[in-house]
């Protein structure tokens, strides 16, 4: 703050460091037209705490985030219908107010819309507001009588009586640091007044100060400027005290109520509102320019201006919005261009550069703009660096030093080409190019250096780091190294970078670059970096390192920058990508490098930081100093969130969203107002799948096919500078779920379908049931037509037989020797006869399940026949009809384990119990013998059937055996079938257990 003070008293006449350009150099100028989309008639400009630019304007409210201008909708209220706004403020909680005229009052921005702030007896328009310490905040409009107000806990109150405000018409307002309130008045047009009220007064003083009618321009130092007819000047400082003996620049003629804003470079901007935009440079030798449409300027109708949180200065006119913007890289007004002859430029030892142009030479030493060392040298042909002191140049058929204390001079070489590139070893040698060939010499004594190979010429020579000799550049893939007694050379393959474009020194080191990328000779060693991974490098004209290390590059690109650890790791690493920032147009490099028949150095370092650039525009300063000036994370907005044909401004919270919403659109903004185009946008949606999505040049991102529930979005940011907001914002919405697609919706359709899976299911079942017992039916049919044939013509042939033998042994004498055998016989033939029937029984099984209890009985009685085993039968639950087939199955099983259990249990008694279920039958048999094996109860023994042959015949109607070993002794088999297999349609019978 005291560097800016002094510029703006004038104490150092130098230009400081900092700005060496005088004017609007080193701001980049844009302009918003309504052919851009920008309103008209711009009358107010503020900046919000989220970054955008509010514009008041006759034809509405508007916020720009440097791509888009966004109208915001006036109040609602009808005394607003007609009103247009007159200014735009923003006070310290970062509400923001608008003034309206048509006595419509004021309105605030409060979620996203504007609000009305009541007030009875409006001023018929509101032209200033300022804010004290208390939070109040003061309004006033331009007219006579009722002038000024105060908004305070919610309540307006006209205060000019209150407070004693002098007479006359209320230009502007501030407030300074010790929170006095300032007014400037005027009587007329030419005659105005300043007052001010003291925090903690209860009425205005008047000051004695000569003033016109004009606004006050509250400084970065707060203090307080004006300017009127008598000029530019500042009438107090921060704490209100008057001032005395400071500079009074001079007034802009036809300026009327000037209002002032205060860059960052110590220069003040002031609008006149029709003659124009004019800027004030407190250290230039002539403070005063003047900007005008057509030269930098939309219209000569500037109302108002404004510096933004990144430092660029907003003018409002009629026709629009301009914008100048700080940039690193600037023109040097002092030194033209010189499209003819070039710009020659050569680094001396003590830092100041030298530039050769339109027959002069200039130096621009440290900490200075510049200045003419000489005036019509005529055309400069080479320009170099001095060992000791100064540079040599190149003209008028002499080489001279300049600027390195004693004056030097003697004739060139005998040769018919002036020379276009020279070098000086450390050794105090000259080295000039030649026609095919190079000389060197010192004091005039030349010898020209016996095969050289120039060939065709040569382009750039500059001095060996590594020895007492020069390196020469012809153009070729190879490097000369020359010294006066040998020639040698740097191989191209040892370069690696194709024919060689330019080379110059930097530093300790060499560079050279091509097409295939630079190479770096130091160190006695050879290091390159490819144009594959970095394609800026390609045709690299020159680079320079800053007092920071820093590279600059002039590339074809534009200017560009590459910090010294990131060339180091670049060398280090030939293959990887180099971090860099490129300047181009946006950063007021907007044009390019010579014609490439200009040689020498394109690129030098000032001993200050500052780097020289020569270019077709002339020679332009890039200045370290001003980058990373802002370096705040931009603000990211949410700006809209717009769903089913409603749209939320400024969304915040949890934002309920129509039920069955599937696609929403949400708009956002990266507030770095200095390049938008440079601002990059990532956004995620939380509760949908994928990682970061890339913005591009949208700002808005658009999903589709959401489910309902909940969401949050999130968006971060990246400005020009390469400063991230990763915080960024975020937005919750919900989706509710419709009916259809409610939690209960889904259930019933889980419910409804499960039905169906079981009703599928169960008709599955009986179909499969029909055709099994179908065919079962088939084969218990078979079996009982066989059993029907046996019994009527086997058994009976057998029985007749059996007849006719019984006959022929009773006609035997009782005492005959055969008769013994013969009866014997007989007997083994009647129970052979007796056992088919059985079998024949067994076969025919079918008529038990008319009565299953009754059949079990008869199976167990006929089964354990000739054993002490006791049987129990019984059934319980409610008999229902048993399906022929199953029961055909059934009763075998049962026949089966019953038969087990007469000849291997040795039980005393067995249970056999079957037990009708709503869900199927069970039938159940127990014995308390002494149990089967449990490898046998799984498998069986081997070599028999018994067993796998009772899984087999469960199998077939549905039913599951299983074999169980009790723990109170015995076995237990148990066998249940579905209700589908073994029942078929009939009338039931209750039964109780028996």
């Amino acid at each position: 703050m005291r560097r800016w003070r002094m510029r703006l008293l004038g104490l150092a006449m130098l230009m400081p460091t900092q700005a060496v350009t005088a004017g609007t150099e080193g701001f980049k100028h844009s302009s918003w037209t309504p052919e851009q989309g920008a309103p008209g008639n711009l009358v107010g400009i503020t900046q919000s705490r989220d970054g955008y630019l509010w514009l008041a304007s006759t034809e509405g409210v508007y916020r720009f985030d440097g791509l888009s201008f966004e109208r915001i909708p006036l109040p609602r209220d009808s005394r607003f219908a007609n009103a247009i706004p007159t200014s735009i403020f923003r006070d310290r909680t970062g509400t923001i107010w608008v003034g309206f005229n048509q006595n419509a009052g004021a309105a605030i921005y409060r979620s996203g819309r504007l609000v009305p702030v009541p007030m009875r007896d409006a001023p018929p328009s509101i032209l200033k507001f300022a804010q004290t310490r208390d939070g109040a905040i003061w309004a006033s409009w331009g007219g006579q009588g009722d002038r000024l107000f105060r908004y305070f806990k919610g309540e307006w109150r006209l205060m000019d009586y209150v407070v004693g405000l002098p007479p006359g018409e209320i230009a502007s307002m501030a407030t300074t640091a010790d929170d006095s309130l300032w007014v400037s008045l005027g009587q007329s047009r030419e005659v105005g007044s300043l007052a001010r009220l003291p925090w903690g007064a209860s009425r205005f003083v008047a000051a004695p100060d000569r003033v016109g009618f004009t606004m006050l321009g509250r400084a970065p130092d707060d203090a307080l400027w004006i300017s009127d007819g008598l000029g530019t000047r500042r009438i107090r400082d921060r704490l209100g005290t008057a001032t005395s003996g400071d500079r009074i620049f001079p007034a802009v003629p036809g300026a009327a109520v000037p209002s002032l804003a205060f860059d960052r470079r110590g220069g003040i901007w002031g609008t006149t509102r029709g003659v124009g935009l004019f800027r004030i440079d407190p250290a230039a030798a002539v403070p005063l320019e003047r900007l005008q449409a057509g030269r930098l300027l939309t219209s000569d109708a500037t109302i108002e201006t404004f510096v933004d949180r990144e430092g660029s200065i907003w003018v409002a006119t009629d026709a629009g919005l301009d914008r100048y913007r700080p940039v690193a890289i600037a023109r040097i007004p002092l030194i033209p261009p010189d499209v003819q002859d070039g710009l020659k430029m050569a680094r001396a030892i003590d830092g100041t550069v030298f530039v050769a142009a339109a027959h002069r030479l200039y130096a621009i030493a440290p900490g200075t703009p510049g200045r003419v060392v000489q005036d019509g040298v005529g055309r400069i042909g080479a320009l170099c660096p001095a060992v000791d002191g100064g540079v040599w140049a190149v003209h008028a058929g002499r080489v001279t030093r300049d600027g390195g204390g004693e004056s030097i001079g003697f004739a060139l070489p005998p040769d018919r080409m002036t020379p276009t590139s020279c070098a000086q070893d450390r050794d105090g040698r000259l080295w000039l190019d030649g026609e095919g060939a190079i000389w060197t010499g010192a004091r005039g004594a030349w010898r020209q250096v016996p095969s050289a190979g120039t060939g065709g010429g040569v382009m750039d020579i500059v001095p060996d780091p590594q020895g007492a000799g020069v390196l020469v550049n012809t153009g070729a893939a190879d490097l000369l190294r020359l010294t006066p007694e040998a020639q040698g050379r740097i191989s191209a393959r040892q370069l690696g970078i194709g024919p060689i474009a330019a080379l110059w020194s930097s530093g300790a080191g060499v560079y050279a670059s091509g097409a295939g990328g630079i190479a770096r000779i130091q160190g006695g060693r050879v290091q390159r970096i490819g144009t594959a991974a970095n394609p800026w490098l390609a045709g690299v004209r020159g680079m320079a390192q800053g007092s920071d290390g820093a590279a600059w590059f002039l590339a074809r690109s534009g200017i560009v920058r590459v910090a010294a650890q990131d060339l180091d790791q670049g060398f280090a690493r030939p293959g990887a990508g180099i971090a860099h920032r490129t300047f181009d147009a946006h950063d007021g490099y907007e044009t390019r490098g010579q014609a490439i028949s200009f040689r020498g150095a394109q690129v030098a370092a000032v001993g200050d930081g500052r780097v020289i650039v020569a270019t077709r525009a002339g020679p332009l300063v890039a200045d370290p100093s001003q980058l990373g000036a802002d370096a705040l994370p931009p603000p990211i907005h949410i700006r809209s969130l717009s769903a089913g044909g409603t749209r939320w401004r400024d969304p915040s919270g949890r934002v309920v969203l129509p039920k069955g919403t599937h696609t929403v659109q949400i708009g956002f903004a990266v507030n770095s107002l200095a390049v938008p185009s440079r601002n990059a946008a990532y956004f995620r949606l939380e509760g949908q799948a994928g990682d970061w999505t890339g913005a591009g040049n949208r700002r808005e991102a658009t999903y589709t096919n959401l489910s309902p529930g909940r969401y949050v979005f999130r968006v971060i940011g990246v400005n020009a500078d390469g400063t991230w907001n990763r915080d960024g914002q975020t937005l919750a919405f919900e989706i509710p779920a419709t009916f259809l697609q409610s939690w209960k919706f889904k259930l019933i359709c889980l419910v409804a379908a499960l039905a169906l899976l079981w009703i599928a299911y169960r008709i599955r079942v009986r179909v499969l049931a029909r055709q099994i017992r179908s065919r079962l039916l088939d084969r218990l049919r078979e079996r009982e037509s066989v059993a029907r044939d046996i019994h009527d013509t086997l058994l009976q042939s057998i029985q007749a037989l059996m007849l006719r033998f019984q006959f022929a042994i009773d006609g035997l004498p009782a005492n005959h020797e055969a008769r013994p055998d013969l009866d014997d016989a007989m007997d083994r033939a009647d129970m052979v006869l007796a056992e088919g029937r059985d079998r024949l029984r067994d076969l025919r099984r079918t008529e038990g399940s008319a009565d299953p209890e009754a059949a079990l009985r008869e199976i167990a009685r006929r089964q354990l026949a000739g054993t002490a085993i006791t049987a129990a039968v019984r059934s319980s639950g409610t008999a229902r009809p048993i399906d022929v087939v199953a029961w055909d199955e059934l009763a075998s099983i049962a026949s089966e384990v019953l038969f087990n259990v007469a000849r291997h249990a040795h039980a005393s008694d067995v249970s056999v119990e079957l037990q009708y279920r709503p869900g199927g039958l069970m039938l159940r048999i127990t014995d308390d013998g002494i149990g089967i094996p449990a490898e046998i109860a799984r498998e069986g023994r081997r070599g028999h059937y018994g067993i796998p042959g009772m899984r087999e015949r469960a199998a077939r109607f549905g039913g599951v055996l299983m074999i169980e070993r009790r723990r109170e002794g015995g076995t237990q088999v148990t066998v249940t079938a579905p209700a589908a297999m073994v029942y078929r349609a009939g009338a039931r019978e209750d039964s109780q257990d028996r």
